[in-house]
């Protein structure tokens, strides 16, 4: 059986990005034969035994790359084992509590719940200000996002091991 893993990924500014690489690079540490690609440059899954899936979340919608992913291969998901990862939410503390249980949309319930993934989490997000648009701005200045770098890489690696004893 192929052991290749797919590490897709969403990602409007890089931060997503960033942890997707960094889920490939600790999976590839640990002797596995790790790709990460774009969500929207995959093609083909026919080489992959598992997926792993992160998606930035901007204003409660996932990065329509993953959604169309999803979308595209829910025949191929089905059959193989999938994890899910969002990156979203600034500030201190736990992103999953600041999420409040949200993980997803509710027009992915039907797509997610086909799937059945192995696990959904939620990693903090970066916001640099001067990289928005003033759209984007006025959103976060009513949100009240606040502005830094909230991954916290040792949880990043920590979930990666906990997928790499399933391998």
């Amino acid at each position: 059986m192929n052991k290749k893993i797919l590490v897709a990924y969403g990602s409007k500014r890089g931060s997503t990005a960033e942890i997707a690489e960094r889920i490939g690079e600790t999976l590839r540490q640990k002797g596995l034969q790790v790709d990460v690609l774009d969500a929207g440059t995959v093609t083909d899954l026919t080489p992959y035994s598992k997926i792993i899936l992160g998606s930035s979340v901007y204003i409660g919608l996932w990065h329509k790359k993953v959604v169309h992913f999803l979308k595209r291969n829910i025949e191929v998901l089905e059959k193989l084992p999938v994890w899910l990862f969002i990156c979203g939410p600034t500030g201190p503390g736990n992103p999953i509590e600041q999420m409040d249980g949200w993980f997803y949309p509710k027009s992915l319930r039907p797509v997610i719940e086909r799937i059945h993934p192995r696990d959904i989490t939620c990693f903090g997000g970066k916001l640099e200000l001067k990289t928005l648009n003033p759209f984007e701005k006025w959103i976060i200045n009513k949100v009240q996002a606040p502005e830094g770098d909230f991954r916290n890489w040792k949880d990043i690696v920590f979930w990666t091991e906990t997928i790499h004893r399933e391998c």
